[in-house]
């Protein structure tokens, strides 16, 4: 499993001002968390980006396997 700090570096460049900005800045999962990372993931496949389309797949194992939470105090400062 990714841990916090895998997470948030991996999802820096991809914040949307949705939900996988709110994974980054709070550590929220919702039912439109995982949906939003395969829609990203499969954007940079398409565009040839391989290597971030499989950490982002990576997240979407880690947000799977948390389950939806709302969002985790101290989730900035645990990273």
């Amino acid at each position: 499993m990714m841990t916090d700090s895998a997470v948030r570096e991996t999802l820096r460049p991809h914040r949307d001002g949705g939900p996988i900005s709110r994974l980054y800045a709070t550590g929220e999962i919702t039912g439109e968390t995982i949906p939003a990372l395969g829609v990203k993931s499969g954007e940079l496949d398409d565009a040839g980006d391989n290597e971030a389309a499989e950490r982002l797949a990576d997240v979407i194992s880690y947000a799977d396997e948390a389950g939806e939470r709302p969002p985790v105090r101290g989730w900035v400062a645990k990273v």
